[in-house]
């Protein structure tokens, strides 16, 4: 194998890790209502796995149940990514670790 053939390793681009969580969310695309999990989130993003196509650019509103706090928390996000199993999202403005914690907690 040569230079050209060997392949780059995967350069992280996320500032924060993500820890893994497994929570029943809403959510929104082009006025139609979604339930699926997200399986991994941090503050500034999260992924949802789900069968639903949303292209990558695109805006959905996440309503995430807080259940400590009897309350939701919507979000908007963007598509960043998209797969077989799923979308990652990066928020359009960060959650509160404190949100993120009290998700973590009841998991």
């Amino acid at each position: 194998m040569n230079d050209r053939t060997k392949k780059k390793p995967i350069r992280e681009r996320r500032k924060l890790p993500r820890q893994a969580c497994f929570k029943k969310i809403g959510y929104a695309y082009r006025d139609v209502t979604y339930m699926d999990y997200i399986t991994d989130i941090n503050s500034w993003g999260a992924f949802i796995n789900t069968k639903k196509p949303v292209p990558i650019g695109e805006n959905i509103t996440v309503s995430i149940p807080l259940i400590e706090h009897e309350k939701t928390i919507k979000v908007i996000g963007e598509v960043i990514r998209a797969s077989h199993d799923g979308i990652g999202i990066k928020f359009k403005m960060g959650i509160d670790d404190s949100a993120i914690s009290s998700l973590l907690e009841n998991d």
